[in-house]
Protein backbone atom coordinates (compact mmCIF):
# COMPACT_ATOMS: atom_id res chain seq x y z
CA UNK A 1 0.00 0.00 0.00
CA UNK A 2 0.81 3.90 -0.13
CA UNK A 3 1.02 5.28 3.05
CA UNK A 4 1.14 8.97 3.99
CA UNK A 5 1.92 9.67 7.58
CA UNK A 6 1.09 13.00 8.94
CA UNK A 7 3.74 14.18 11.55
CA UNK A 8 7.16 13.72 11.11
CA UNK A 9 7.77 13.36 15.25
CA UNK A 10 8.40 10.23 17.32
CA UNK A 11 5.25 9.17 16.56
CA UNK A 12 5.31 9.07 12.48
CA UNK A 13 8.81 7.80 12.50
CA UNK A 14 8.16 4.92 14.44
CA UNK A 15 5.00 4.61 12.66
CA UNK A 16 6.89 4.76 9.28
CA UNK A 17 9.52 2.27 10.52
CA UNK A 18 6.98 -0.69 10.93
CA UNK A 19 5.13 -0.22 7.67
CA UNK A 20 8.44 -0.04 5.82
CA UNK A 21 9.07 -3.78 7.23
CA UNK A 22 5.76 -4.91 5.72
CA UNK A 23 7.10 -3.73 2.43
CA UNK A 24 4.46 -0.93 2.12
CA UNK A 25 5.75 2.62 0.40
CA UNK A 26 5.70 5.32 2.90
CA UNK A 27 6.04 8.93 2.77
CA UNK A 28 6.00 11.18 6.06
CA UNK A 29 4.58 15.08 6.21
CA UNK A 30 5.90 17.21 8.55
CA UNK A 31 5.03 20.89 8.58
CA UNK A 32 8.12 22.40 10.58
CA UNK A 33 11.40 22.72 8.99
CA UNK A 34 12.62 20.16 11.69
CA UNK A 35 11.42 16.51 12.43
CA UNK A 36 10.34 15.80 15.91
CA UNK A 37 7.00 17.13 16.71
CA UNK A 38 7.32 18.70 20.25
CA UNK A 39 10.54 18.21 20.77
CA UNK A 40 11.93 20.67 17.69
CA UNK A 41 10.08 23.33 19.38
CA UNK A 42 10.69 22.71 23.19
CA UNK A 43 12.21 25.05 25.27
CA UNK A 44 16.02 24.91 25.99
CA UNK A 45 17.32 22.74 28.88
CA UNK A 46 14.09 20.30 28.63
CA UNK A 47 14.72 16.52 29.31
CA UNK A 48 13.10 13.53 28.47
CA UNK A 49 10.88 12.55 31.64
CA UNK A 50 11.23 9.01 30.66
CA UNK A 51 14.89 7.40 30.54
CA UNK A 52 16.98 6.53 27.02
CA UNK A 53 15.86 2.99 27.33
CA UNK A 54 12.32 3.98 27.58
CA UNK A 55 12.17 6.16 24.35
CA UNK A 56 13.74 4.45 21.40
CA UNK A 57 12.67 2.46 18.80
CA UNK A 58 12.58 -1.73 19.70
CA UNK A 59 15.54 -2.80 17.11
CA UNK A 60 16.98 0.37 16.91
CA UNK A 61 19.45 1.02 19.95
CA UNK A 62 20.86 4.80 20.36
CA UNK A 63 23.67 5.22 18.34
CA UNK A 64 25.60 7.50 20.33
CA UNK A 65 25.89 7.51 24.85
CA UNK A 66 22.67 10.09 25.49
CA UNK A 67 22.14 11.12 29.01
CA UNK A 68 19.84 8.93 31.50
CA UNK A 69 16.79 11.36 30.82
CA UNK A 70 18.15 13.10 27.07
CA UNK A 71 18.37 16.49 26.53
CA UNK A 72 15.82 17.53 23.54
CA UNK A 73 19.13 17.94 21.42
CA UNK A 74 19.76 14.13 21.77
CA UNK A 75 16.47 13.29 21.30
CA UNK A 76 16.06 15.36 17.68
CA UNK A 77 19.41 13.51 17.14
CA UNK A 78 18.72 9.85 17.89
CA UNK A 79 15.60 10.61 16.24
CA UNK A 80 17.53 11.48 12.67
CA UNK A 81 19.65 9.06 12.79
CA UNK A 82 16.81 6.77 12.94
CA UNK A 83 15.15 8.29 9.57
CA UNK A 84 18.60 7.68 8.03
CA UNK A 85 19.46 4.59 9.30
CA UNK A 86 15.70 3.47 7.66
CA UNK A 87 15.46 5.72 4.67
CA UNK A 88 12.60 7.03 5.66
CA UNK A 89 11.29 9.10 3.22
CA UNK A 90 10.65 12.72 5.34
CA UNK A 91 9.54 15.62 3.45
CA UNK A 92 9.90 18.22 5.78
CA UNK A 93 8.33 22.23 5.16
CA UNK A 94 5.24 20.24 3.85
CA UNK A 95 2.01 20.95 5.51
CA UNK A 96 -0.87 18.77 4.81
CA UNK A 97 -3.55 21.01 3.94
CA UNK A 98 -6.60 18.94 3.06
CA UNK A 99 -7.59 15.01 2.95
CA UNK A 100 -10.46 14.24 0.10
CA UNK A 101 -11.65 11.18 -0.11
CA UNK A 102 -12.01 8.36 -2.60
CA UNK A 103 -13.65 5.36 -3.08
CA UNK A 104 -9.96 3.55 -2.08
CA UNK A 105 -8.43 5.83 -0.77
CA UNK A 106 -7.08 9.58 0.10
CA UNK A 107 -6.55 12.32 -2.59
CA UNK A 108 -3.34 14.41 0.00
CA UNK A 109 -3.02 18.14 -0.29
CA UNK A 110 0.07 19.62 0.83
CA UNK A 111 1.87 22.95 1.04
CA UNK A 112 5.41 23.15 0.85
CA UNK A 113 7.99 25.96 -0.45
CA UNK A 114 7.67 24.73 -3.98
CA UNK A 115 3.87 25.15 -4.03
CA UNK A 116 0.60 23.06 -3.39
CA UNK A 117 0.29 19.79 -4.46
CA UNK A 118 -2.10 16.48 -4.40
CA UNK A 119 -1.07 13.28 -4.48
CA UNK A 120 -3.06 9.98 -3.94
CA UNK A 121 -2.49 7.43 -0.93
CA UNK A 122 -4.24 3.85 -0.03
CA UNK A 123 -4.24 4.95 3.57
CA UNK A 124 -3.57 7.90 6.03
CA UNK A 125 -2.20 7.76 9.49
CA UNK A 126 -2.27 10.51 11.72
CA UNK A 127 0.48 11.40 13.70
CA UNK A 128 -0.07 14.74 14.28
CA UNK A 129 0.52 15.11 18.06
CA UNK A 130 -2.22 15.82 21.32
CA UNK A 131 0.47 18.82 22.07
CA UNK A 132 0.66 20.32 19.20
CA UNK A 133 -2.36 22.65 19.39
CA UNK A 134 -3.46 26.15 20.63
CA UNK A 135 -3.36 26.81 24.27
CA UNK A 136 -6.41 27.07 26.51
CA UNK A 137 -8.18 30.82 26.42
CA UNK A 138 -7.45 32.41 29.61
CA UNK A 139 -9.10 35.79 31.34
CA UNK A 140 -6.89 38.80 29.72
CA UNK A 141 -9.18 41.46 31.47
CA UNK A 142 -6.82 44.56 31.82
CA UNK A 143 -4.03 43.25 29.29
CA UNK A 144 -3.53 46.46 27.62
CA UNK A 145 -2.77 48.15 31.06
CA UNK A 146 -0.65 45.36 32.02
CA UNK A 147 2.98 47.48 31.16
CA UNK A 148 5.21 43.74 31.53
CA UNK A 149 5.58 40.41 28.83
CA UNK A 150 2.81 37.79 28.44
CA UNK A 151 4.56 34.63 27.01
CA UNK A 152 4.31 30.89 26.85
CA UNK A 153 6.75 28.44 27.76
CA UNK A 154 7.26 27.91 23.87
CA UNK A 155 8.40 31.45 23.18
CA UNK A 156 11.75 30.73 25.75
CA UNK A 157 13.86 30.56 23.34
CA UNK A 158 16.80 31.64 26.32
CA UNK A 159 16.53 31.10 29.87
CA UNK A 160 17.93 34.21 29.90
CA UNK A 161 14.83 35.77 29.90
CA UNK A 162 13.56 34.48 33.27
CA UNK A 163 16.55 36.15 34.91
CA UNK A 164 16.42 38.74 37.90
CA UNK A 165 12.68 39.61 36.93
CA UNK A 166 9.36 39.45 39.11
CA UNK A 167 7.48 36.17 38.04
CA UNK A 168 4.29 34.61 37.79
CA UNK A 169 4.54 30.94 36.19
CA UNK A 170 0.66 29.89 35.34
CA UNK A 171 -0.13 26.15 35.28
CA UNK A 172 0.99 22.81 36.79
CA UNK A 173 2.52 20.53 34.20
CA UNK A 174 5.56 19.56 33.34
CA UNK A 175 6.92 22.88 31.37
CA UNK A 176 5.23 25.42 34.57
CA UNK A 177 7.08 23.75 36.87
CA UNK A 178 10.22 23.49 34.85
CA UNK A 179 9.53 27.35 34.08
CA UNK A 180 9.33 27.95 37.95
CA UNK A 181 12.30 26.13 38.72
CA UNK A 182 14.45 27.93 35.93
CA UNK A 183 13.60 31.41 37.33
CA UNK A 184 14.05 30.60 40.64
CA UNK A 185 17.86 29.14 39.92
CA UNK A 186 18.58 32.76 37.81
CA UNK A 187 17.80 34.87 40.49
CA UNK A 188 14.04 35.85 39.78
CA UNK A 189 10.72 36.40 42.17
CA UNK A 190 8.61 33.31 41.07
CA UNK A 191 4.89 33.11 41.74
CA UNK A 192 3.40 29.66 40.31
CA UNK A 193 -0.05 30.40 40.25
CA UNK A 194 -2.52 27.02 39.67
CA UNK A 195 -6.11 25.97 39.83
CA UNK A 196 -4.97 23.11 41.57
CA UNK A 197 -2.03 20.99 42.61
CA UNK A 198 -0.66 17.85 40.83
CA UNK A 199 1.20 14.93 42.29
CA UNK A 200 5.02 15.28 41.08
CA UNK A 201 6.69 12.26 41.18
CA UNK A 202 10.53 12.49 42.17
CA UNK A 203 13.06 11.11 39.87
CA UNK A 204 14.36 9.01 43.15
CA UNK A 205 12.71 6.84 45.62
CA UNK A 206 15.06 7.14 48.38
CA UNK A 207 18.22 6.12 45.85
CA UNK A 208 16.14 4.26 43.79
CA UNK A 209 15.41 5.88 40.10
CA UNK A 210 11.57 6.08 39.80
CA UNK A 211 11.91 3.66 36.31
CA UNK A 212 12.74 0.83 38.54
CA UNK A 213 9.68 1.10 40.64
CA UNK A 214 7.08 2.44 38.40
CA UNK A 215 8.05 -0.20 35.49
CA UNK A 216 7.98 -3.46 37.14
CA UNK A 217 5.13 -5.33 36.47
CA UNK A 218 4.58 -5.43 40.28
CA UNK A 219 3.77 -2.37 40.14
CA UNK A 220 1.25 -1.68 36.96
CA UNK A 221 -0.65 -4.17 37.70
CA UNK A 222 -1.80 -2.61 40.93
CA UNK A 223 -2.63 0.44 39.04
CA UNK A 224 -6.64 0.33 38.34
CA UNK A 225 -7.63 0.43 34.29
CA UNK A 226 -10.18 -0.13 32.39
CA UNK A 227 -8.91 -3.23 31.28
CA UNK A 228 -6.93 -6.12 33.58
CA UNK A 229 -6.35 -8.58 30.85
CA UNK A 230 -5.12 -11.25 33.17
CA UNK A 231 -7.16 -13.47 35.48
CA UNK A 232 -5.07 -12.42 38.50
CA UNK A 233 -4.86 -8.99 37.74
CA UNK A 234 -8.83 -8.79 37.71
CA UNK A 235 -8.88 -11.08 41.15
CA UNK A 236 -6.68 -8.28 42.30
CA UNK A 237 -8.97 -5.49 41.48
CA UNK A 238 -12.36 -7.17 41.81
CA UNK A 239 -11.57 -8.81 45.25
CA UNK A 240 -8.68 -7.04 46.97
CA UNK A 241 -9.77 -3.46 46.33
CA UNK A 242 -8.13 -3.06 50.30
CA UNK A 243 -4.80 -4.11 48.92
CA UNK A 244 -4.92 -1.86 45.79
CA UNK A 245 -5.88 1.28 47.74
CA UNK A 246 -2.91 0.36 50.79
CA UNK A 247 -0.69 0.14 47.94
CA UNK A 248 -1.07 3.68 46.46
CA UNK A 249 -1.85 5.09 50.12
CA UNK A 250 1.78 3.80 50.29
CA UNK A 251 2.75 5.17 47.15
CA UNK A 252 1.46 8.76 48.45
CA UNK A 253 3.61 8.76 51.95
CA UNK A 254 6.65 7.79 49.99
CA UNK A 255 6.41 10.97 47.20
CA UNK A 256 5.54 13.03 50.49
CA UNK A 257 8.20 12.06 52.07
CA UNK A 258 10.50 12.18 49.26
CA UNK A 259 9.77 15.61 48.19
CA UNK A 260 9.32 17.21 51.75
CA UNK A 261 5.12 17.41 51.08
CA UNK A 262 4.97 16.34 55.11
CA UNK A 263 3.92 18.25 58.14
CA UNK A 264 7.04 17.93 59.91
CA UNK A 265 8.24 21.22 58.81
CA UNK A 266 9.02 23.71 62.06
CA UNK A 267 8.77 26.88 59.81
CA UNK A 268 4.97 27.83 59.41
CA UNK A 269 5.55 29.38 56.37
CA UNK A 270 7.27 26.42 55.08
CA UNK A 271 3.84 23.97 55.90
CA UNK A 272 1.22 27.15 54.22
CA UNK A 273 3.63 26.60 51.26
CA UNK A 274 3.79 22.94 50.47
CA UNK A 275 0.48 22.57 51.37
CA UNK A 276 -1.03 24.43 48.87
CA UNK A 277 0.77 21.61 46.88
CA UNK A 278 -0.64 19.06 48.82
CA UNK A 279 -3.29 16.89 46.19
CA UNK A 280 -6.59 16.33 47.79
CA UNK A 281 -6.87 13.30 44.87
CA UNK A 282 -4.98 10.33 45.37
CA UNK A 283 -1.87 9.45 43.21
CA UNK A 284 -3.88 6.59 41.02
CA UNK A 285 -7.08 9.45 40.13
CA UNK A 286 -4.27 11.50 38.80
CA UNK A 287 -2.26 9.19 36.80
CA UNK A 288 -2.75 10.88 33.97
CA UNK A 289 -0.27 11.29 30.16
CA UNK A 290 0.78 14.62 31.31
CA UNK A 291 1.90 13.27 35.19
CA UNK A 292 5.26 15.26 35.24
CA UNK A 293 8.55 14.49 36.82
CA UNK A 294 9.51 16.86 39.21
CA UNK A 295 12.27 18.96 38.62
CA UNK A 296 15.03 17.90 41.16
CA UNK A 297 14.78 21.27 43.18
CA UNK A 298 12.03 22.54 42.14
CA UNK A 299 10.58 21.46 46.38
CA UNK A 300 13.31 22.59 47.73
CA UNK A 301 13.13 26.00 46.17
CA UNK A 302 8.95 26.33 47.37
CA UNK A 303 10.76 25.49 51.28
CA UNK A 304 13.50 27.79 50.96
CA UNK A 305 10.57 30.59 49.99
CA UNK A 306 12.40 30.78 46.49
CA UNK A 307 9.00 29.82 45.07
CA UNK A 308 5.71 31.38 46.50
CA UNK A 309 2.51 28.98 45.58
CA UNK A 310 -0.74 30.39 44.79
CA UNK A 311 -3.68 28.22 44.40
CA UNK A 312 -6.63 30.06 42.63
CA UNK A 313 -7.99 30.94 39.26
CA UNK A 314 -6.56 34.22 37.34
CA UNK A 315 -9.23 37.09 36.74
CA UNK A 316 -7.02 39.38 35.04
CA UNK A 317 -4.41 42.19 34.49
CA UNK A 318 -3.65 44.99 36.96
CA UNK A 319 -0.56 47.43 35.32
CA UNK A 320 1.99 45.71 37.03
CA UNK A 321 0.48 42.41 38.22
CA UNK A 322 -1.82 39.25 37.98
CA UNK A 323 -5.15 39.48 39.79
CA UNK A 324 -6.75 36.20 41.05
CA UNK A 325 -10.62 35.79 41.22
CA UNK A 326 -10.42 36.47 44.81
CA UNK A 327 -9.04 39.42 44.74
CA UNK A 328 -5.30 38.95 45.13
CA UNK A 329 -2.79 40.36 42.91
CA UNK A 330 0.67 39.14 42.23
CA UNK A 331 3.18 41.60 41.39
CA UNK A 332 4.62 40.69 38.35
CA UNK A 333 6.72 42.04 34.94
CA UNK A 334 6.36 38.64 33.37
CA UNK A 335 4.15 35.97 33.01
CA UNK A 336 4.52 32.53 31.56
CA UNK A 337 1.52 30.86 30.79
CA UNK A 338 2.25 27.07 30.50
CA UNK A 339 -1.07 25.93 30.57
CA UNK A 340 -1.00 22.84 27.97
CA UNK A 341 -3.28 22.63 25.40
CA UNK A 342 -6.65 21.95 23.96
CA UNK A 343 -7.51 18.54 22.61
CA UNK A 344 -6.23 18.27 19.22
CA UNK A 345 -7.97 19.44 16.13
CA UNK A 346 -7.46 17.98 12.58
CA UNK A 347 -8.48 20.74 9.88
CA UNK A 348 -7.07 18.99 7.51
CA UNK A 349 -10.01 16.02 7.55
CA UNK A 350 -13.22 16.33 5.87
CA UNK A 351 -15.86 18.26 8.33
CA UNK A 352 -17.90 15.31 8.64
CA UNK A 353 -14.99 13.49 10.68
CA UNK A 354 -13.54 16.42 12.24
CA UNK A 355 -17.15 16.81 13.99
CA UNK A 356 -16.51 13.04 15.26
CA UNK A 357 -13.54 13.58 16.70
CA UNK A 358 -13.52 17.38 17.89
CA UNK A 359 -16.72 17.16 19.62
CA UNK A 360 -15.36 16.35 23.38
CA UNK A 361 -13.59 18.39 25.49
CA UNK A 362 -11.14 15.74 26.27
CA UNK A 363 -10.73 13.90 23.22
CA UNK A 364 -12.46 11.28 21.25
CA UNK A 365 -11.96 7.80 22.60
CA UNK A 366 -10.67 5.46 19.76
CA UNK A 367 -11.08 1.64 19.08
CA UNK A 368 -8.01 0.40 20.79
CA UNK A 369 -6.91 4.18 20.84
CA UNK A 370 -5.69 3.39 17.05
CA UNK A 371 -9.09 3.90 14.89
CA UNK A 372 -12.01 5.40 14.80
CA UNK A 373 -14.92 2.98 13.05
CA UNK A 374 -16.87 5.23 11.37
CA UNK A 375 -13.74 7.03 9.50
CA UNK A 376 -12.41 4.86 6.49
CA UNK A 377 -8.74 3.84 5.80
CA UNK A 378 -7.35 6.54 8.17
CA UNK A 379 -5.79 5.78 11.73
CA UNK A 380 -3.82 7.50 14.85
CA UNK A 381 -0.10 6.54 15.80
CA UNK A 382 0.77 8.07 19.20
CA UNK A 383 -2.94 8.73 20.27
CA UNK A 384 -1.80 5.89 22.91
CA UNK A 385 0.59 7.75 25.18
CA UNK A 386 2.10 6.52 27.96
CA UNK A 387 4.84 5.90 30.09
CA UNK A 388 6.41 4.10 27.08
CA UNK A 389 5.22 6.01 24.24
CA UNK A 390 8.04 4.82 21.10
CA UNK A 391 7.32 0.98 22.13
CA UNK A 392 3.28 1.89 22.21
CA UNK A 393 3.56 3.79 18.72
CA UNK A 394 5.31 0.47 17.25
CA UNK A 395 2.91 -2.57 18.64
CA UNK A 396 -0.03 -0.40 17.78
CA UNK A 397 1.50 0.10 14.19
CA UNK A 398 2.04 -3.56 14.07
CA UNK A 399 -1.26 -4.44 14.86
CA UNK A 400 -2.80 -2.03 12.40
CA UNK A 401 -0.24 -3.83 10.04
CA UNK A 402 -1.72 -6.79 10.79
CA UNK A 403 -5.17 -5.61 10.02
CA UNK A 404 -4.34 -4.08 7.03
CA UNK A 405 -2.71 -7.58 5.57
CA UNK A 406 -5.93 -9.16 6.28
CA UNK A 407 -4.39 -11.37 9.57
CA UNK A 408 -6.95 -9.38 11.90
CA UNK A 409 -10.45 -9.05 11.34
CA UNK A 410 -11.93 -6.19 13.20
CA UNK A 411 -15.28 -6.56 15.12
CA UNK A 412 -18.90 -4.91 14.30
CA UNK A 413 -18.94 -1.75 14.06
CA UNK A 414 -21.34 -1.75 17.02
CA UNK A 415 -18.71 -3.42 19.17
CA UNK A 416 -16.09 -1.29 18.60
CA UNK A 417 -18.27 1.72 19.73
CA UNK A 418 -19.19 0.01 22.81
CA UNK A 419 -15.61 -0.64 23.80
CA UNK A 420 -14.82 2.74 23.00
CA UNK A 421 -17.76 3.99 25.24
CA UNK A 422 -16.38 1.60 28.11
CA UNK A 423 -12.99 2.97 28.23
CA UNK A 424 -13.99 6.89 27.60
CA UNK A 425 -16.47 5.99 30.80
CA UNK A 426 -13.83 4.78 32.89
CA UNK A 427 -11.59 7.57 31.96
CA UNK A 428 -14.09 10.48 33.02
CA UNK A 429 -15.06 8.49 36.27
CA UNK A 430 -11.37 7.47 37.58
CA UNK A 431 -9.09 10.08 35.98
CA UNK A 432 -7.99 13.39 36.56
CA UNK A 433 -9.48 15.79 33.95
CA UNK A 434 -7.31 16.35 30.69
CA UNK A 435 -7.76 17.71 27.12
CA UNK A 436 -5.96 14.66 25.66
CA UNK A 437 -7.70 12.17 28.14
CA UNK A 438 -9.09 9.83 25.66
CA UNK A 439 -6.41 9.49 24.00
CA UNK A 440 -3.93 8.32 26.82
CA UNK A 441 -3.08 5.15 28.38
CA UNK A 442 -0.34 6.82 30.96
CA UNK A 443 0.41 4.64 33.70
CA UNK A 444 -1.13 1.90 31.72
CA UNK A 445 1.41 0.82 29.35
CA UNK A 446 1.24 -3.08 30.21
CA UNK A 447 -2.18 -3.57 30.34
CA UNK A 448 -2.19 -1.63 26.90
CA UNK A 449 0.44 -3.75 25.19
CA UNK A 450 -1.19 -6.84 26.95
CA UNK A 451 -4.41 -6.57 24.73
CA UNK A 452 -2.78 -5.68 21.60
CA UNK A 453 -0.22 -8.81 21.78
CA UNK A 454 -2.83 -10.50 22.73
CA UNK A 455 -4.78 -9.76 19.56
CA UNK A 456 -1.93 -10.96 17.54
CA UNK A 457 -1.44 -14.38 19.09
CA UNK A 458 1.74 -13.07 21.01
CA UNK A 459 2.93 -13.73 24.62
CA UNK A 460 2.44 -10.29 26.29
CA UNK A 461 5.20 -11.61 28.79
CA UNK A 462 8.55 -10.31 28.15
CA UNK A 463 11.21 -11.77 30.58
CA UNK A 464 13.17 -15.07 31.11
CA UNK A 465 11.23 -16.19 34.16
CA UNK A 466 8.56 -15.45 36.81
CA UNK A 467 10.58 -14.03 39.15
CA UNK A 468 11.76 -10.95 36.67
CA UNK A 469 8.56 -10.94 35.11
CA UNK A 470 7.16 -9.56 38.28
CA UNK A 471 10.21 -7.43 39.25
CA UNK A 472 12.46 -6.40 36.48
CA UNK A 473 12.02 -2.76 35.04
CA UNK A 474 10.51 -3.26 31.75
CA UNK A 475 12.31 -1.44 29.01
CA UNK A 476 11.86 -0.90 25.09
CA UNK A 477 14.30 -3.84 24.60
CA UNK A 478 11.37 -6.30 26.26
CA UNK A 479 9.54 -5.67 22.79
CA UNK A 480 12.34 -5.85 20.59
CA UNK A 481 11.94 -8.35 18.39
CA UNK A 482 8.12 -8.43 18.18
CA UNK A 483 7.87 -8.27 14.67
CA UNK A 484 9.87 -11.26 13.87
CA UNK A 485 7.53 -13.04 16.17
CA UNK A 486 5.03 -12.10 14.76
CA UNK A 487 5.90 -13.37 11.06
CA UNK A 488 6.98 -16.76 13.13
CA UNK A 489 3.35 -16.75 14.39
CA UNK A 490 1.76 -15.95 11.36
CA UNK A 491 3.44 -18.19 9.42
CA UNK A 492 2.00 -21.31 11.77
CA UNK A 493 -1.77 -19.63 11.16
CA UNK A 494 -3.86 -21.22 9.18
CA UNK A 495 -7.24 -18.08 9.43
CA UNK A 496 -7.37 -14.71 10.37
CA UNK A 497 -7.50 -13.53 14.16
CA UNK A 498 -10.20 -11.35 15.82
CA UNK A 499 -8.98 -9.38 18.57
CA UNK A 500 -9.78 -10.44 21.93
CA UNK A 501 -13.38 -9.44 23.72
CA UNK A 502 -11.84 -6.98 25.89
CA UNK A 503 -12.03 -2.96 26.21
CA UNK A 504 -8.90 -0.69 25.47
Amino acid sequence: MCIAIIGGGPSGIAAARVFLTFGHEVVVFERGPKLGGVWAVAYPEVRLQNIAEHYRLGDFHWPFVPDLHPTREQVLRYFEAAVAHFGIDLRLSHEVLSLVEEPDGWQVETRAPEGVTRERYDFVVVAAGQYTGARPDLPLTGRERFTGQVITDRDVLDLDVLTGKQIAVVGFGKSAVDMAAFAAARGSTVHHVFREPRWLLPRYFFGVHMSNLLCSRMSSVMIPSWVHPSAPERFLHDRLQPVVKGFWGMIATLVRAQTGLHDFHRDPEVRRRLALLTPSASVSYQMRSALAIAPDEYFQLVIEGRIEPYQGEIAGFGEKSLILADGREIPCELVVLSTGFTSPRFPFLPERYRALLEGNPDGTQLYRHLLHPRIPRIAFAGYNHGFFHVPGVELSMLWLAAHLRGDLILPSLEEMEQRMDEVHRWKQENTLFEPSRSYAISTRFHQYFDVLLGDLGLSPYRKSNPLFEMLAPYSAGDYSGVLEEYEKSRAASTTPRRPLPLST
